[in-house]
Formats: C-alpha cells, structure tokens, sequence
C-alpha cells in the first residue's frame, strides 16, 4: 500500500514539476544569500560579470520547476555551509544525483558551475576573515580556507575582486574611513538577479 502511495505521489509531482508556469521562490534565506552573493560579486569586478551572467541566470531561473527549487535549495545550502569546500562528488551524493547529472542541472540552473560558484563562496569567506579578523596574515587565511598557496590567493582576488589583496584592503580601509559600510553596499539602479 506505502509503495503506491509513494508511486501516484512521484507522478503527480512529476505531473506538476513538467508544467510550464511561474514558479514562487521566496525572497529569504538561502535564496536572499544567492541574490546578494552573485549581486556583490558582479559589483566589486567587471571581469566577474562576465563568469556570473545575470542574463543566463534570469533566463534559467525562468525554467525552474518544483524540483529545481528542491534540488537547489539541497546544494546551495551545502555549499553556503560549507564556504564553497565540499567536494562535488559528495555534493552531488547528497543531492541524489550522479557527479555529470549535478553539474550539468546545477549549471543549466544558475548558470554557472558548481565549481565555480564554490569557488565564489570560498572566496567570500576569505574577503570575510580579511576584513573582519585583520590579525591574520594572508597566507594563515589561505591555508584555512584550502587555497594551494598565496599565488593562489592572489588569482583569486584578481578573478573576483579585480585587484590584489592589497589594494583591497586598501580600498575597504578608505571605504571605512569614509564612513561607508564594507563590502561595498552601494545600491544597484535595478536589479541585477531576479529570485
């Protein structure tokens, strides 16, 4: 009896999940997380606009169904808790779907890959301790947060941030100074990415 139950109730979200029609995401919690991160990143560096299209992303966010929502919900909450240091293969594991079926929905999703946005996420948690412990040095940071080596770091900066360490916390030191609250929280005219 429990087995078809569960039967008619996978058909009917299947049902539901293939019927083209807006879909409600609330506007909170891990989907405000994602707004702001890719809408923090594509402000600090024009060169990262071109990785996080806000484009592909409110295109493919026009195509989610049900079982997006689910399925990203699962991820994006694993990779937020994580800081972007998880394995993919444990990642998809947990989100009940082979490593090449994750990356390929995760991509096709938001629109980017889920070693990229992990990437980002690493990052931010390092532009976190940067600013908020300035006791440590770039190189105990680093190796806290699993980059190989500063060069690393370094690369990383200059992908997402458009500039070295340095003149970084140069600029949020005089964003400090200035009176302004860091990250840079200057408001966008419109929205960049829609949830």
């Amino acid at each position: 009896m429990m087995e078809r139950f569960v039967t008619i109730w996978q058909e009917q979200i299947s049902t539901l999940d293939n019927q083209a029609r807006p879909l409600s995401v609330p506007r909170e919690g891990i989907w405000l997380r994602l707004a702001l991160t890719l809408e923090g990143t594509v402000r600090r560096n024009a060169s990262a606009r071109q990785i996080l299209s806000s484009q592909q992303f409110n295109a493919a966010r026009t195509q989610w169904r049900l079982t997006d929502v689910a399925f990203l919900r699962t991820a994006l909450e694993l990779l937020y808790k994580t800081q972007g240091q998880i394995r993919m293969s444990v990642l998809a594991a947990e989100c009940g779907l082979s490593l090449r079926q994750f990356e390929r929905r995760f991509k096709q999703r938001i629109g980017v890959s889920p070693k990229v946005f992990a990437r980002l996420l690493r990052f931010e948690a390092l532009l976190c301790v940067l600013i908020h412990e300035p006791a440590y040095s770039l190189a105990e940071i680093a190796s806290r947060l699993g980059y190989q080596d500063q060069a690393h770091v370094i690369h990383e900066f200059k992908t997402w941030a458009g500039c070295t360490p340095t003149i970084f916390l140069e600029r949020a030191k005089h964003r400090a100074m200035c009176g302004f609250i860091v990250p840079d929280v200057r408001p966008a005219p419109t929205p960049v990415y829609h949830i």
